[in-house]
């Protein structure tokens, strides 16, 4: 097996990888989508000794 370097060539103002990015993980099943979400999720993490803030706090001025 020969692994084959892929390259793209643009110029660096106009190369939008945002939207090349945003196709490819809409293109991919959604098992696929949520084990990549695990996974940077638990490289974040570490499990032993800290636990995800899964608070949401929303703080508005009461009007008078």
């Amino acid at each position: 097996m020969n692994i084959a370097p892929v390259v793209h060539k643009a110029p660096i103002k106009a190369f939008d990888e945002k939207m090349n990015d945003l196709k490819y993980w809409l293109a991919q099943p959604l098992v696929k989508r949520l084990e990549a979400v695990t996974f940077l999720i638990s490289q974040t993490v570490d499990l032993t000794t800290t636990r995800m803030d899964k608070t949401h706090v929303v703080r508005r001025k009461l009007k008078a």
